[in-house]
């Protein structure tokens, strides 16, 4: 089954999670955590003039997963991180002396289209050490951007961090096909066609239901048709009959 395209944000700019290959690590010493910082710095700005540069924003390293909040130029954000990737997987398998792969088979992004969001998803990067109950403050974790950005961005909050669903959970991955049969369930439609005619109310109340299952941002905008600030806002307004399990 061909991979599905990722939405593009119109701004350039993206959150992406980076997980782990299953049953490895990404961090297994403070050197590692070093050196993939060093890495992410010297990989926004190549020395080969065919590789355009772009801009971490923010960032959050933890063992397994890596948060980033990046901007890209004239590259899509895919051949950004691959400049990360293709770096600093043979730096962990010289110094753990293993091979195969690092990272998880694709990673994951959503696109920050609103400044508003950006902030909000900087706020939750920060935030995740403190989620995990690593620290009691984002300034006192050592591998994140918080202490560089602080002054230039309000402080975490759970309020501030709430719409930012992109978490390194590892939710279930669900098809165009399943996401468009359980909205027509909820919805009591025949076709997802007839989804845009449904009343605001129910559209929005479905869109909400799926986000809590764990279905993105994109796949949501993609089967629907909606937007994604539109599908981001979307809030339970009216109650839908549902389903413990989207499909058997």
């Amino acid at each position: 089954m061909p991979r599905t395209a990722r939405i593009k944000s119109t701004t350039g700019t993206y959150h992406v999670l980076l997980r782990a290959q299953k049953s490895r690590g990404i961090f297994r010493q403070q050197a590692d955590y070093a050196a993939f910082v060093q890495i992410m710095k010297e990989a926004q700005n190549p020395i080969d003039q065919s590789e355009q540069p772009f801009q971490v924003i923010a960032y959050c390293l933890r063992p397994k997963y890596v948060h980033l909040l990046i901007r890209t130029g004239s590259d899509d954000v895919a051949a950004a991180m691959r400049r990360i990737m293709v770096r600093y997987a043979p730096y962990y398998n010289e110094v753990h002396n293993t091979s195969g792969r690092v990272f998880y088979d694709r990673f994951r992004s959503e696109p920050c289209d609103t400044e508003e969001y950006l902030r909000d998803v900087v706020g939750y990067i920060h935030y995740v050490p403190v989620k995990h109950h690593v620290c009691k403050s984002p300034a006192d974790y050592p591998w994140s951007s918080y202490n560089e950005l602080k002054d230039s961005y309000p402080e975490p909050t759970k309020e501030t961090i709430a719409s930012v669903k992109l978490t390194e959970d590892h939710r279930r991955e669900f098809s165009d096909y399943m996401v468009a049969k359980y909205i027509k369930q909820l919805c009591s439609i025949d076709s997802i066609d007839q989804f845009p005619a449904l009343d605001k109310k129910y559209r929005r109340s479905a869109l909400a239901i799926m986000r809590k299952k764990g279905v993105s941002l994109g796949q949501l905008s993609r089967v629907t048709g909606e937007t994604i600030n539109v599908v981001r806002k979307a809030r339970v307004i009216v109650r839908l009959p549902e389903r413990k399990k989207a499909t058997n």
